[in-house]
């Protein structure tokens, strides 16, 4: 719902959900404070470990990741002064590289990480490629950092950089980190200041500084820097402000539907120079921002460094910010178009290249003619680009992942053997024409040639069929067959008007012939998926699922799956492979696999080949999402997803959530079933218990009655044998004690028990409660501290007074002789908190919720335990009175706390005088 839906005023509940989902996210993850610097030498570093001794003063536990101090004394004085992690050694290509140690800083755990120079490249053999690789997983775990990034080392302005520097910046990291941080400091000095320490040797030493000075550290650079630097700064501080405002809304009220960009990008190089300008108009007009291409059957076939292009754009422009799409058609205007309609987007970013193609921006074919003349009314905004570029080898490097695939030698060969059989059909139609000519006449000539050139459009596609029509017209003059053709004015016209039409019908059947292709990819890639639905559906079980699903993912689509599936008893436990052999064809240590596995799993995101973390693995992983919960991780090998199209990925991710759902289903059958089965388990054992019970209260009645009634007539009996009649008496008092425990068990977990609720003060109950303790606790010193606006608990007082009875007698039981048994209760606004102390010797660490099922027992050091029933007799009426029962061990001293809470509900009215 947009705003404009909500014209009373009323917030969005969309957007308040999506506020809360982000504060649970935030309240999950370490917070991010970054210093900012508009060149080296700036300070970054210094007030970096500036604010790790002011907040290691204060008593945080501050850790140095790493820090690059460039032998400046002051710098390195600052970290010398605070606890430093050892760095990591990698081996590569016969020298030994440090490292930040990732794992290590992952099981210290502190709360303030110091990490220095963000933009840094990786080790070859390292996790991750990129520092803030590593810097995202810490603050997914949990753990605070503080980092340093310079200007220059932004994405977005990566080109501008470039253009005021003459400098290309290799080391990039995306700008959602600098938005995304809680805290972005500006260190901020003068130009002439930055040049001075740069001649005192304070940035970089000796020749390295003279050199700086006169190739980046120049006054103009340095001034361009600062003023791009405050920009950014800038920009930030107005996203701080607006989101001040959504949470505010009375501080300003926001008005009229949200913009929304869409950007469509091609294969060219230079859209690389659009895809970064249109952030920048995203950003300063605070809207959202989408980046398409649009595959045709003719850029399918396209050059490999084109598809690179293509991938290289979409990655750009996700790492800015955007989401990215890749759409299929014939028509790209008519797909802009209806996207931009189901996405209600209001400004399309087009680019315009320069030369003569920028003149014809008219020709109804071009998608800014098509857009302008839409029937839609949508902002086209137009954005000049540079003069081409080539491609560095850097970036072809790095684009590797499109290079080879869609050109492979199969191809080659394919469409090489469709033209020189496109250009013999020219040559033996003119052949068949110059023997037949006398037969056929000029017009079956003409047929004859519209002939071959349409089945070879429909054969091998639109250039073949040009290569076909271009050789039969050669031939047809070198054979001499335009001889008897006349050369009147309007004979040459109607020879140009059928030369027109056959290559307008063969056209026309080579774009028919493009458009039943991308048909065939979809209808394919919609069969393979309802292939894989339908196999899931009928597969039965975990192990039938994952069978089903690497069957049919080797039949569809060729490739090797297995599964990394967590124990079923334990979810924090190892990753076990299924099925079991599934690694001995990989050219990798199963440690290897196993810790890409374990990382996909708790990270949620992919892992391995073609992505950015263990990417030399050779084989890619991918979580099994199902909602927020990830059931497993899914390996995919035996293809070259480094040649594989971006949308595979997607494709793939969206096989993985149809197992993923699969899995959920079967798993949560099988929960229902073991469920069912202990339910019918627990009311075989209540009714057995209950008749047994029944069965025995009669006998011990009567055991106890004669035990009573011969102590009373005991005279002349010895001292041992009053003894016996003591022992005798007790025992039966605890045996029928228990007997009643069990009935009241039973009666309690079959459902027959209907709770009578009164309104009664907690004082009452713990009177009750001591009275029937007294006898257990008698040289046990109470203490209770209850809050004095305690309100009254809507409870069942017969019920509730046994819970109480059986925490109390538990704490004595469990406590030596002397010690306080301390009750404390309190209540918020939803619940009502009771819990009862005391100084024994607590819970065995593991068992503190085995200890409410029944018959669970933990004996004591001293003296005797009880039955096992007490507590599970507590959790079942605290159950039914829709509250928590838990237990948990004193820090300080020994003990434990048996806490439960009550929901609290409305008191009733007071009567009135006199009622």
């Amino acid at each position: 719902m947009s705003t404009e839906d909500r014209k009373d005023g009323r917030p969005d509940p969309d957007a308040l959900l999506a506020q809360v989902q982000q504060e649970e996210q935030a309240r999950q993850r370490g917070r991010l404070k970054i210093f900012f610097g508009a060149a080296p030498g700036v300070g970054k570093t210094y007030a970096m470990l500036r604010y790790g001794q002011q907040e290691m003063a204060k008593g945080a536990d501050v850790l140095v990741g790493i820090v690059e101090t460039h032998q400046r004394s002051e710098t390195q004085a600052l970290a010398d002064a605070l606890p430093t992690l050892p760095r990591t050694h990698i081996p590569y290509k016969h020298v030994v590289l440090e490292e930040f140690d990732l794992d290590a800083a992952l099981a210290r755990r502190p709360g303030l990480l110091l990490l220095d120079e963000l933009a840094h490249s990786n080790a070859p053999g390292s996790r991750h490629k990129k520092r803030w690789q590593d810097m995202d997983e810490l603050l997914d775990a949990g753990l605070s950092v503080a980092t340093t990034v310079n200007v220059q080392h932004l994405e977005s302005v990566h080109e501008v950089v470039q253009q005021i520097t003459g400098i290309q910046v290799q080391e990039t990291i995306p700008d959602h980190l600098i938005q995304q941080a809680d805290e972005l400091i500006l260190v901020d000095i003068s130009d002439e200041d930055l040049l001075q320490r740069l001649k005192e040797g304070k940035v970089y030493l000796g020749e390295r500084g003279q050199r700086a000075m006169t190739h980046f550290f120049r006054k103009g650079n340095l001034i361009a820097l600062r003023q791009l630097a405050l920009r950014l700064v800038a920009d930030r501080v107005d996203l701080e402000l607006r989101q001040f405002h959504q949470q505010n809304p009375e501080e300003e009220r926001r008005s009229g539907s949200r913009d929304r960009l869409l950007v469509a990008v091609s294969g060219r190089p230079e859209d690389e120079h659009l895809v970064r300008a249109a952030y920048h108009l995203a950003t300063a007009q605070r809207a959202d921002w989408l980046v398409i291409h649009v595959d045709t059957p003719r850029g399918l076939l396209q050059k490999p460094q084109t598809q690179a292009w293509i991938w290289n754009h979409l990655h750009l422009a996700e790492s800015l910010g955007a989401e990215t799409t890749r759409l299929t058609g014939v028509n790209i205007g008519a797909e802009v178009m209806a996207y931009a309609r189901l996405r209600d987007v209001t400004q399309v970013v087009l680019g315009q290249t320069q030369g003569l193609r920028k003149f014809l921006w008219w020709w109804p074919g071009s998608l800014t003619a098509h857009l302008l003349n839409s029937e839609r009314s949508i902002d086209v905004v137009i954005h000049p680009l540079p003069v081409k570029k080539t491609i560095p080898e850097d970036r072809r490097l790095r684009n590797q992942q499109y290079l080879g695939i869609m050109n492979t030698p199969l191809r080659r060969r394919a469409r090489n053997r469709a033209f020189v059989i496109s250009g013999v059909l020219g040559l033996a139609l003119s052949g068949i024409a110059w023997s037949l000519g006398a037969y056929l006449g000029f017009a079956g000539i003409f047929m004859l040639y519209m002939l071959g050139a349409v089945g070879a459009a429909l054969m091998y596609g639109r250039w073949p069929s040009l290569i076909t029509f271009i050789t039969a017209m050669v031939s047809y003059y070198s054979f001499g067959l335009d001889r008897g053709l006349p050369t009147t004015l309007g004979s040459l016209a109607y020879f140009a008007l059928i030369l027109s039409l056959i290559l307008l019908i063969s056209q026309l059947v080579a774009r028919s012939r493009e458009q039943e292709l991308m048909a065939r990819i979809r209808e394919r890639r919609a069969r393979n998926l309802y292939q894989l639905v339908q196999a899931l559906s009928s597969a039965r079980g975990v192990e039938g699922i994952l069978n089903a699903s690497i069957e049919k993912l080797h039949q569809t689509l060729g490739i090797a799956v297995a599964f990394w599936l967590p124990p079923a008893d334990n979810t924090s436990g190892p990753l076990q492979i299924f099925p079991a052999a599934s690694t001995t064809e990989l050219e990798a240590p199963q440690r290897n696999l196993r810790a890409a596995a374990r990382w996909s799993f708790l990270n949620k995101k992919n892992a391995g080949m073609s992505t950015d973390t263990l990417a030399e693995l050779p084989a890619l992983f991918m979580p099994m999402l199902s909602g927020e919960r990830v059931l497993g991780v899914m390996m995919l090998s035996d293809l070259d997803l480094r040649q594989a199209p971006a949308d595979w990925l997607r494709f793939l991710e969206t096989v993985a959530r149809l197992i993923a759902v699969a899995l959920d289903s079967a798993l949560a059958s099988l929960q229902r079933t073991e469920a069912d089965v202990r339910l019918r388990v627990e009311q075989l054992q209540n009714a057995l218990l209950g008749a047994v019970s029944h069965d025995l209260r009669t006998p011990l009645a009567g055991v106890l009655g004669t035990a009573t009634t011969l102590q009373r007539n005991a005279q002349g009996l010895t001292a041992d044998e009053h003894d016996l009649l003591e022992n005798i008496r007790e025992q039966t008092e605890k045996m029928e004690h228990t007997v009643d425990r069990i009935l009241h068990m039973a009666a309690l977990q079959s459902g027959r028990l209907n709770i009578k609720k009164e309104w009664v003060p907690l004082e009452d109950l713990l009177v009750i409660a001591r009275n029937q303790v007294k006898a257990v606790c008698t040289d046990r010193p109470f203490q209770a501290r209850i809050s004095k606006d305690l309100p009254l608990l809507h409870v069942d007082p017969q019920l509730m007074g046994q819970v109480l009875t059986n925490l109390l007698e538990n704490a004595c039981k469990y406590s030596p002789s002397g010690r306080t048994i301390e009750l404390e209760a309190y209540a918020n606004d939803t619940e009502i908190t009771v819990c009862v102390i005391d100084h024994g010797f607590g819970v065995p660490s593991g068992r503190e919720e085995e200890i409410f099922t029944r018959f669970s027992q933990v004996k004591p050091p001293v003296g005797l335990g009880g039955s096992g029933l007490g507590l599970a007799i507590c959790a079942a009426i605290i159950e039914l009175h829709g509250g928590r029962i838990w237990v948990r061990n004193r820090v300080a001293v020994r003990g434990a706390v048996f806490c439960f809470t009550v929901p609290r509900e409305t008191e009733p009215p007071m009567p009135a005088e006199g009622d």
